[in-house]
């Protein structure tokens, strides 16, 4: 059926939902693992999937037949007469078989139900995922902008005490001097406003992976690279690479379910025969 089809995994998809392993950033890896297991949004996500197959499994179930087996003893005694006991075993079977489709439909809802699941749940890890690569990168960007704004501070220190000198000598002017001082206050001032942004994202980082304020303060205390980007990413036909998304595949699959189930509604508006 198309729904089984549209729920196999694709080689593609599998490489989207761990895309971030590409960056080969140990570090990063272990954020969005931590990030993985503290999100309440895919812990709902799990659930849902949870109740999805169990109601799969329920329609499945209703293509076979129904056994039922009983069993019971009855010890009597009447009067003088010696006690007697009766047993009785019973054995009964019914079966509804699907005329017109409608449980085969009511399976076909189901298992895409399960498969529209499953993109949802990897909809949801590849968006949070996202957002914690998103996060370390721009804690990264500021702490490399922040190493930048003090060489650069250093630099115009000294700069600004050699045009000191060369004023004191008569081999420049007071404005050079000023312009200098200028330049080194303006980069100063900038300093600030990067320890808050770096500060920030350390915060948004320490939310999206469940941990208080400051608790990865001691692993991200060290500037490092940005994460390189692999040298090649395969890009393929624009409609597959659409495909590839789970949020793309999850809308098609409920759609899918849904069509199902207006067939298994069709159906229920005939005659339906049991045999027991």
């Amino acid at each position: 059926s198309q729904a089984s089809e549209a729920s196999k995994p694709a080689s593609a998809t599998s490489e989207l939902q761990s895309w971030w392993r590409r960056l080969d950033d140990p570090l990063l890896d272990q954020l969005i693992a931590m990030a993985m297991t503290a999100a309440p949004d895919l812990r709902t996500a799990q659930t849902k999937l949870r109740q999805a197959r169990a109601s799969r499994d329920l329609a499945v179930g209703t293509l076979y037949p129904s056994l039922g087996v009983s069993a019971s003893a009855n010890r009597s005694k009447t009067g003088t007469a010696e006690a007697q006991t009766q047993y009785a075993v019973g054995f009964d079977a019914s079966w509804e078989p699907s005329i017109f489709g409608g449980k085969r439909d009511a399976v076909t809802g189901a298992q895409a139900d399960v498969a529209a699941s499953e993109a949802t749940l990897a909809a949801a890890q590849v968006s949070l995922a996202a957002e914690v690569a998103l996060e370390y990168v721009t804690l990264r960007a500021y702490q490399q902008r922040l190493a930048i704004a003090r060489d650069n501070t250093a630099s115009q220190a000294e700069t600004l005490q050699i045009t000191d000198w060369r004023q004191q000598a008569g081999l420049t002017t007071m404005l050079n001097v000023e312009q200098a001082r200028t330049n080194l206050e303006q980069t100063r001032a900038a300093i600030p406003g990067l320890e808050t942004g770096r500060a920030q994202a350390e915060h948004r980082l320490a939310v999206l992976t469940g941990q208080v304020p400051g608790a990865l303060a001691n692993r991200l205390r060290e500037a490092k690279p940005l994460p390189k980007a692999p040298d090649g990413v395969a890009v393929g036909i624009p409609a597959d690479t659409i495909r590839q998304r789970p949020d793309v595949r999850a809308a098609e699959l409920m759609l899918q379910a849904e069509v199902a189930r207006s067939a298994e509604q069709e159906a229920a508006l005939y005659p339906s025969l049991t045999l027991s």
